[in-house]
């Protein structure tokens, strides 16, 4: 039951992040809000599944992992539920709308996003690190978490330094391209987890066989 979650929720998150990816191609933010919720919970499935998979020596460090996971998949849900309901309704003061809403580059629900996303960089990179690589695959997806964990630094240091606070049609692309990157990278993840849960289910069926053989 681990690897096949594992497998399926990392099947998951790739075909949502590549959903996502093609909402912002078509400029559908309401897409992305809805689809990104969705990943959201993915990734903390995909995070459990891996922690099943942890040494003991190990364990906390996966366990960690999944507790970012959660925060990560809290703040975002947080912010895109109020963008699908809150803003998108107007329900709220003109003012307090300017603050809630995502597509006001620099408002706090903005810099909220970065925080959740800067909280799942270190999600990975702590999973990332408890991981035993057994293949080339495993190697490759090793290196991709803990690289991702990068990304903490800038989505904490963003806001902070308030680089997009012109709030200008440049920043807006630039912020699009970011995200067409990160969304290449994390299919790119994705893929290489189903790859890791699908040969281990592959060996539980051989030991299978072998068992009802012999």
């Amino acid at each position: 039951m681990n690897n096949k979650l594992g497998f399926y929720s990392a099947i998951l998150v790739g075909v949502t992040t590549l959903v996502f990816a093609i909402s912002i191609l078509l400029g559908n933010s309401w897409i992305s809000y809805f689809i990104s919720m969705i990943l959201s919970r993915g990734y903390v499935l995909l995070t459990c599944s891996f922690c099943t998979r942890t040494e003991n020596d190990r364990k906390s460090v996966s366990l960690g992992g999944v507790a970012f996971a959660v925060i990560y998949a809290a703040i975002i849900d947080v912010v895109y539920f109020t963008q699908l309901s809150t803003v998108a309704n107007k329900t709220a003061s003109e003012s307090a709308l300017r603050v809630l809403s995502y597509s006001n580059i620099g408002s706090l629900f903005f810099n909220l996003e970065l925080l959740g996303y800067g909280i799942m960089s270190l999600s990975t990179f702590l999973i990332g690190i408890a991981m035993i690589p057994k293949n080339k695959a495993d190697k490759w997806l090793k290196a991709l978490l803990m690289i991702h964990g990068i990304f903490l630094i800038s989505s904490i240091a963003l806001p902070i330094l308030n680089v997009f606070k012109d709030g200008s049609k440049s920043s807006t692309i630039i912020v699009s391209l970011v995200l067409l990157f990160w969304c290449i990278y994390f299919i790119s993840i994705s893929i290489l987890s189903a790859i890791h849960f699908r040969l281990e289910l592959k060996k539980i069926e051989n030991i299978q066989i072998v068992s009802i053989m012999t």
